[in-house]
């Protein structure tokens, strides 16, 4: 009798949270957007229409990063860091690390605030975007290519014909890589390698060191894959890998490389932040708090 009650919980609390359109428990368990292999050639494709952009910067300028905004129909946290880094009076560019929406139908509310207009769809553009898990939850992924392009590209900042920083955008919202994305990083590590940039910065939305199953097949990369992106990062003199998605901070050092988690910055968090760097000679970075709120 005990074992049917708790099998009958479990049962109703399934439907419950299955009914709930913030869970896509499909795509939890196996993804229903295109999988990795199809989104990866869906980015290059546009990417290599688009063109690469090279950011003209001084050698000082101001990077802010954000991740894990899960709009709906409260935005305060959004709103705030736009607001912060469009009335920034440094040289500036942002960071978006995944994650922009909870649900299905909440684009629109996003992109009303982000006013992107795309990735890569000029040259002038200086907030770029990366997808997280629930940007491609409930077969959103051609929702949000529409709105930011590409998933998987790479940009730099110049001074002149000085390179300054090279920034590598990955695909990890399906929690692995693939062995076609893999393999274009490899290539553009060891063909950038020896270029001369200052530094090399990989940003995507899933961290890589804690076992968080709470995701489903989402919740992390592989150890096998992890071990090897990471010593491909480590042999390519990636100096950070930034990321977000456990909405709690953590800043870990291996290899060589810095890993930074950012903590989330949506409204139903209790403590939430962003993230400003300094970018020059050395990096400077501080996290900052978005409370109060009104």
């Amino acid at each position: 009798m005990k074992t049917r009650n708790i099998v009958c919980a479990a049962l109703l609390a399934l439907v419950c949270v299955a009914c709930n359109p913030n869970y896509d428990m499909i795509g939890m368990i196996n993804g229903t957007s295109p999988e990795i292999a199809e989104r990866f050639q869906d980015s290059r494709r546009y990417s290599d229409s688009a063109g690469v952009v090279h950011l003209q910067m001084p050698t000082d300028y101001r990077l802010f990063v954000c991740t894990d905004s899960h709009i709906d129909t409260t935005h305060y946290g959004l709103e705030k860091f736009v607001h912060a880094y469009k009335a920034d009076t440094h040289p500036h560019m942002a960071l978006h690390l995944g994650d922009l929406i909870n649900a299905q139908g909440h684009f629109a509310h996003a992109d009303s605030i982000m006013h992107l207009g795309g990735v890569m769809k000029t040259k002038k553009d200086t907030v770029f975007m990366t997808c997280g898990n629930h940007d491609i939850y409930f077969n959103q992924w051609h929702v949000w290519q529409a709105l930011y392009g590409s998933s998987t590209y790479w940009f730099d900042t110049r001074n002149g014909s000085k390179l300054l920083e090279l920034y590598i955008c990955l695909d990890t919202s399906e929690g692995t890589l693939g062995t076609d994305q893999l393999k274009w990083l490899r290539q553009l590590l060891q063909e950038k390698k020896t270029a001369g940039y200052r530094r090399i910065i990989v940003f995507t939305h899933t961290h890589l060191f804690k076992q968080d199953n709470s995701q489903g097949h989402t919740s992390n990369l592989s150890l096998e894959e992890t071990y090897e992106l990471t010593n491909l990062l480590s042999e390519a003199g990636v100096e950070m890998y930034l990321c977000g998605h456990d909405h709690s901070r953590e800043v870990t050092a291996y290899g060589g490389v810095k890993y930074i988690v950012v903590d989330a910055c949506c409204d139903a968090e209790p403590d939430p932040y962003y993230m400003v760097l300094d970018m020059g000679e050395k990096v400077n970075y501080e996290f900052i708090s978005l409370l109060p709120r009104p």
